[in-house]
């Protein structure tokens, strides 16, 4: 894939013709899958003989497979394309405060190497770089994938952001842009994003939020933070750090947020939040996640911490629909699981603070991607950069 990428641009111009149809029928294949040459013709606006030389293109280069035919309920049952998985994969990387996750996926989206580490520490700035620098090298030996067919790595990272300039303000800092400082160290693109941005880019590409134009997406796991999408496009505001609903000021108490303030929400909706209120509860320390399987044995106390978490996000949002008036609310990260039963709250709190219309007009759904939202969200990410 970077050898054809190369080539057209060798070819000319990236703005003619040929390359933005090229470009456009893989970037097609890679967010819709399989398709006929109808169906390309049709979303690239071509004709069929034009749409037909363009595939068949495709295939000569290995880039395109013929994937069979389908079903159909008259006539010949069309032949569909897609793309050769193994000529091209991405790497995803998620840090979060204490832990790290690495997808390797092929163009597919299917995960073909993982990795974990729930001991990773990202708050040790140069032990953390140092790891992860060393790690990305040894999973890319050992996982036999060809060093020239992997098109970009995408670093979901909690925190402040800057997207456009590479530079990760809460974590990781360096002299240089993080992406230049990692770039240096692999040889390969690096992108960065805030990981609740990816997760949002991963629903927008292939979840619930699909075809939406105007989405709030929610990230409630160990802190709490939303994505806005607008008019199908990922806002990150001016400086790239939109979002930050955690800290917005939701009541007084005296709980210290990680941010060093008091009142914000997250000090009482987020998995932080819940370990503190646990631990008032039963003088009992355990990471949120222990806390959230004791839903699996009915336990009301939580059931009743959770319906008061639910709605008290649920009145917060309902400020947040006021404001953007989105189609759809999606809940998603480490909550997932217990989001279908925190659901009626949510609902519940923001039907009792926003506005009845568009209260009516806005859906609220449980991501479908679960854990998987930000690496498919890294792959969106660098499938549409090294595709632009």
């Amino acid at each position: 894939m970077r050898a054809l990428l190369k080539e057209i641009e060798q070819n000319g111009s990236n703005r003619s013709r040929k390359n933005q149809m090229l470009r456009q029928a893989i970037k097609f294949s890679l967010h819709e899958g399989e398709k006929s040459i109808t169906e390309f013709c049709k979303h690239m606006r071509l004709s069929v003989p034009t749409g037909t030389k363009l595939v068949q293109e495709l295939i000569d280069k290995k880039i395109f497979l013929e994937a069979g035919k389908r079903d159909s309920a008259s006539g010949r049952k069309p032949t569909v394309f897609d793309l050769n998985p193994s000529i091209g994969y991405v790497i995803g990387v998620e840090l979060l405060l204490n832990s790290i996750r690495i997808n390797i996926l092929n163009l597919r989206h299917e995960v073909v190497f993982e990795f974990k580490n729930d001991s990773f520490d990202i708050s040790k700035e140069d032990e953390a770089y140092r790891f992860l620098a060393k790690k990305i090298r040894e999973l890319v030996q050992s996982s036999a994938v060809p060093r020239d067919k992997i098109l970009g790595i995408a670093i979901a990272i909690t925190g402040r952001v800057d997207s456009k300039s590479g530079i990760s303000y809460t974590y990781l800092q360096r002299y240089s842009p993080l992406t230049v400082s990692l770039e240096n160290e692999w040889g390969i693109p690096v992108f960065i994003e805030n990981d609740t941005r990816l997760m949002a880019l991963g629903e927008r590409r292939f979840g619930m939020a699909k075809g939406k134009s105007d989405v709030i997406f929610v990230n409630l796991s160990q802190g709490l933070g939303i994505s806005i999408i607008s008019n199908g496009l990922i806002h990150g505001g001016h400086s790239g750090f939109a979002g930050e609903f955690g800290h917005i000021h939701a009541l007084e108490n005296e709980r210290i947020c990680v941010c060093g303030k008091k009142g914000c929400l997250e000090t009482v909706v987020s998995g932080l939040a819940l370990e503190e209120i646990y631990k008032e509860r039963y003088n009992m320390s355990l990471p949120y996640e222990q806390i959230l399987s004791k839903m699996e044995t009915g336990d009301k106390v939580l059931k009743a911490i959770l319906s008061s978490m639910g709605e008290q996000l649920g009145n917060s949002l309902g400020t947040v629909v006021d404001i953007f008036n989105p189609e759809m609310i999606v809940i998603g990260g480490s909550f997932t699981h217990v989001a279908e039963f925190m659901k009626y709250s949510i609902i519940k709190g923001f039907s009792l603070q926003g506005l009845p219309q568009l209260i009516a007009d806005c859906e609220v759904e449980i991501s479908s991607l679960g854990g998987q939202a930000v690496m498919l969200g890294s792959f969106s990410l660098v499938t549409e950069k090294v595709l632009k």
